[in-house]
């Protein structure tokens, strides 16, 4: 999630949406990313990390550490006022999908290592749950391809992929109210559950064309690109408190 949600913030400022504003919100944002990733590996009581002794777990880290080291260089130089000339910016793009898919490998490898303290029961809870929180990143995930796509950045590829990230999002924010069977989704376990999805969903409801508007390569305003940034900065934290209640639902069911 952090991840799209820095590259987001970057785009968004460089496109002279809501400039100031993002640019804060990406310093905290690579603040809590670095913070993050060494956590994984070092421990961090602060945000209830331990020191990581599994060579597996290790290992993979590592492989996110590479990449991550120049990414970070990147975003301390736009932060520092150097400007990021379109090859670094399409650079970033490229390397923060580079990096995302190798945080999935480690949350992968960390499935795996952990899967005798998680037990066979909780398995299916701990995917559900992840689910839940791919949802957060989704959401930062799209509001950083309709910045992209409306800025006219490698136009074809990333409509195309914005399409894709729309489709997702939708589809999965729906089977998690609703259920869907054939992909082993569960409706909402509680009405508690159900109802603060639907307020997450309240967020995502009135901005919806404007996603769909840039896929199909229509134009939107700035206006319009500061309000679906902000509605997706709401439904984040709406959508994390779902995820909070279905790790205590599961907990108190376990």
């Amino acid at each position: 999630m952090l991840t799209q949600r820095m590259a987001k913030f970057l785009c968004y400022a460089r496109s002279g949406v809501d400039a100031v504003e993002n640019v804060e919100k990406l310093v905290g944002a690579k603040n809590l990313y670095q913070a993050s990733h060494k956590g994984f590996a070092f421990g961090d009581e602060e945000i209830g990390l331990f020191e990581e002794t599994e060579e597996s777990v290790i290992r993979v880290w590592r492989d996110v550490d590479l990449l991550w080291v120049p990414l970070g260089k990147i975003y301390d130089a736009a932060l520092a006022g150097e400007p990021v000339e379109e090859d670094d910016f399409d650079y970033t793009m490229r390397l923060t999908g580079e990096v995302m898919s190798r945080n999935n490998d480690m949350v992968a490898q960390l499935r795996a290592a952990y899967a005798d303290d998680i037990g066979a029961g909780g398995m299916g809870a701990a995917v559900l749950i992840d689910l839940y929180g791919r949802q957060r990143m989704l959401s930062q995930k799209l509001s950083k391809e309709v910045c992209l796509a409306s800025s006219g950045h490698r136009i074809d590829e990333t409509r195309a992929e914005l399409r894709e990230t729309l489709k997702l999002f939708e589809t999965s924010l729906r089977a998690f109210i609703e259920g869907l069977p054939i992909a082993g989704i569960p409706a909402a376990p509680s009405p508690e559950i159900r109802a603060q999805l639907e307020v997450a969903n309240s967020h995502w409801v009135p901005v919806r064309t404007i996603a769909v508007s840039v896929s199909e390569g229509r134009g939107v305003s700035l206006s319009d690109l500061s309000a679906f940034a902000k509605a997706m900065d709401t439904f984040l934290p709406e959508m994390n408190k779902a995820v909070v209640m279905l790790e205590e639902f599961e907990a108190a069911s376990s």
